[in-house]
């Protein structure tokens, strides 16, 4: 699948629901491949909605900061109750050591990080954010008009459980990106 600048060529097709006939069987493949994993394998899909928030990176410095507090007041009241609720140091059995140790983990807290857990989604998506995890924020914008391309879809290399392997992209993601203001605009494709 060579598009561009020996890149992957993607087609969008906008349509309405309304408008889809009968799905052809057997599904046609390209024409050009290159190489097999770059195919999507015939799979179902189980869409489940996800709250994200922006790359950190992105947002204002005070917010940053103000996240970075929070952080901090977590992971030190964590030490505190860790250091209070600490297991006795000696125990009478390799067993009764496990226990303590089993018991102590399942009383901790999760540890919650924005970056981790409440900022960019993993896996195949529709929507959301951009990750800017490998690279410095880049704008991208459309061609014609200029305006902030946000992604409509991002292609992970993998599902999001890691032990699936569907489609390989070489170092991780692809992101789709359309012009919000003209979804006729040309697409843009970027690559993390």
């Amino acid at each position: 699948m060579h598009g561009p600048d020996r890149t992957i060529d993607v087609v969008l097709k906008w349509r309405r629901s309304t408008d889809v006939g009968a799905v052809l069987m057997p599904q046609p493949e390209p024409p050009v491949v290159g190489r097999r994993e770059c195919v999507p394998t015939m799979c179902v899909v189980h869409p489940e909605r996800v709250v994200e928030h922006e790359y950190l990176g992105l947002l204002e410095e005070e917010l940053q900061e103000e996240i970075d507090e929070w952080e901090e007041a977590r992971l030190a009241e964590d030490d505190a109750d860790a250091y209070s609720s600490a297991p006795p140091a000696s125990y009478a059995t390799y067993e009764e050591y496990e226990e303590a140790m089993a018991a102590a983990g399942a009383a901790e807290p999760e540890e919650i990080n924005y970056m981790s857990d409440l900022s960019i989604a993993p896996g195949w998506k529709v929507g959301g954010f951009a990750s800017w995890h490998l690279t410095d924020p880049a704008p991208v914008d459309c061609e014609v008009c200029d305006s902030a391309m946000p992604p409509l879809l991002t292609v992970d290399m993998w599902e999001c459980d890691g032990a699936s392997r569907s489609v390989y992209l070489g170092r991780g993601l692809m992101r789709v990106h359309t012009c919000p203001a003209y979804p006729v605009h040309p697409h843009r494709l970027s690559f993390l």
